[in-house]
């Protein structure tokens, strides 16, 4: 049965502590962050991370593409002629994989609350928008964890290339990090621009990118209703945006199993 759609608007890391979280959870918790690129999902993760911590909880964050087994490969390949879809399907399902058992199934039976800074749905999206069989897919990752919560943060294709120009000047801006505080800046741009594999602008490079973020967001609109994601507007201020995100995770830490 179609679930309703619910909206609301408004690096692995392992922290731990001794301490009497302030608001104990019922149990350990699975919360995944999705949305197209430059969504903000990875700057909310680690806001939340920061702000559950303060609190005593003991939290896990994983992200995408960061498996120490597979994560150099998939950077190799990204310097090199593009793979096919089906060895970027296989390399992302490794990565999921080896983070499901080494991170994030190990991370709940601790009791802990897991933050995924996107999950699965991003592998659906990339591989259906690249032409792969959506069963084949599903059934490629049917060993996962499925999660407590999906927040979607929600984001115009034309809002993303609009935040992708911007992020690729601010990078070639701050090119000679003499000031206190530049070369910081600098690597922090540096670390956003690689996480969408931002090559040099250029107007097809930039028509690419929005093509494909098309079709990104044509899949994330399917799969809102079919896997009950709770979607937040994502075009909102960075602050509203965390504040939004802390008031639906305090309700789902605080309701009964």
């Amino acid at each position: 049965m179609e679930n309703e759609q619910r909206r609301i608007s408004g690096e692995d890391e392992h922290f731990t502590s001794s301490a009497t979280p302030l608001l104990r959870p019922e149990r350990a918790r699975l919360i995944v962050l999705e949305g197209i690129d430059l969504s903000g999902r990875t700057t909310q993760v680690h806001l939340l991370r920061d702000w559950l911590s303060a609190q005593y909880y003991h939290v896990t964050t994983t992200a995408w593409r960061t498996s120490p087994l597979i994560s150099d490969v998939l950077a190799r390949a990204r310097t090199k002629s593009p793979l096919r879809p089906l060895a970027y399907s296989l390399l992302y399902c490794a990565d999921h994989l080896d983070r499901t058992e080494r991170v994030i199934r190990p991370a709940l039976e601790r009791g802990e609350i897991v933050l995924a800074d996107r999950y699965v749905y991003t592998a659906f999206a990339r591989d259906e928008a690249r032409g792969l069989d959506k069963e084949w897919v599903r059934n490629l990752y049917r060993f996962t964890v499925e999660p407590d919560a999906v927040f979607y943060l929600h984001i115009s294709p034309e809002e993303a290339v609009r935040r992708r120009v911007a992020l690729q000047q601010r990078v070639v801006a701050v090119e000679r990090p003499e000031k206190r505080g530049e070369k910081k800046q600098k690597k922090q741009l540096e670390r956003a621009a690689a996480t969408v594999q931002l090559p040099p602008l250029a107007p097809e490079t930039m028509e690419s990118f929005r093509d494909f973020e098309m079709k990104m967001y044509s899949q994330y609109q399917c799969m809102q209703k079919e896997f009950n994601f709770t979607v937040v507007e994502g075009d909102q201020s960075i602050d509203h945006v965390q504040a939004t995100l802390r008031r639906a995770l305090l309700h789902l830490l605080l309701e009964p199993e």
